[in-house]
């Protein structure tokens, strides 16, 4: 082993560090307090601040069609809709910050997020 390798491989632990590092501090900017949040046409219509005691079902029965939300054990899951496909019933259960639930007929964004959070539909096709 040369001196030269040492070093390039040095350089790639320290890389790899300093990416595990920043992803740790992006999942932890979404601040202590998280909130499930329900967009329909991006607006916000309604928000429930996630504990672990939270077991709330929240109904969305508007002009695009129905949805049965359900959030308990720090996360949510749509669990009935009445769209075609039901893509959102087999997104399943979700815990994790940033990832959505989407139901594009209701034009519905489900997502968990922290109180200085953006969240924002990139577009609806």
């Amino acid at each position: 082993m040369k001196k030269g390798d040492l070093y390039i491989g040095l350089v790639a632990i320290i890389i790899m560090m300093i990416i595990g590092i920043g992803y740790k501090l992006y999942l932890s900017n979404i601040g202590n307090e998280r909130y499930v949040n329900v967009y329909i046409d991006r607006k916000l219509v309604h928000s429930v601040k996630l504990t672990n005691s939270v077991d709330k079902k929240i109904t969305i029965n508007n002009d695009y069609g129905y949805n049965l939300i359900y959030i308990h054990d720090n996360g949510v899951e749509v669990i009935d809709a009445d769209c075609p496909n039901k893509d959102d019933v087999r997104q399943g259960f979700v815990r994790m910050p940033g990832v959505p639930i989407i139901c594009l007929p209701h034009h519905l964004k489900v997502v968990i997020e922290g109180e200085n959070s953006v969240s924002d539909f990139d577009a609806i096709t």
